[in-house]
């Protein structure tokens, strides 16, 4: 399972939501899941979420959110590689 990094930790918005869902294209049931750092909790993203298919989990560590977005079928694949 493929980690695809994105660090939006810097941009103002709209950017962190595009990037995430730019890169959510190149993101493969089975293959990958992406690891967005965020200085917020992304609920405009979340909300879009539901309707594409799409799952996420937050970690918060210090200042920084950890959002991890997978595919329902690598939930558990994604937890175990972020040790939940």
């Amino acid at each position: 399972m493929e980690e695809i990094l994105v660090d939006t930790r810097e941009l103002e918005p709209p950017a962190p939501m595009q990037m995430v869902l730019s890169t959510m294209q190149s993101m493969l049931p089975g293959q990958s899941y992406i690891h967005q750092i965020h200085r917020i909790e992304p609920v405009n993203l979340f909300n879009r979420l539901h309707p594409m298919g799409i799952e996420y989990y937050v970690v918060k560590k210090d200042s920084d959110y950890h959002i991890y977005y997978f595919y329902p079928e690598d939930k558990d694949k994604v937890m175990e590689r972020i040790d939940v």
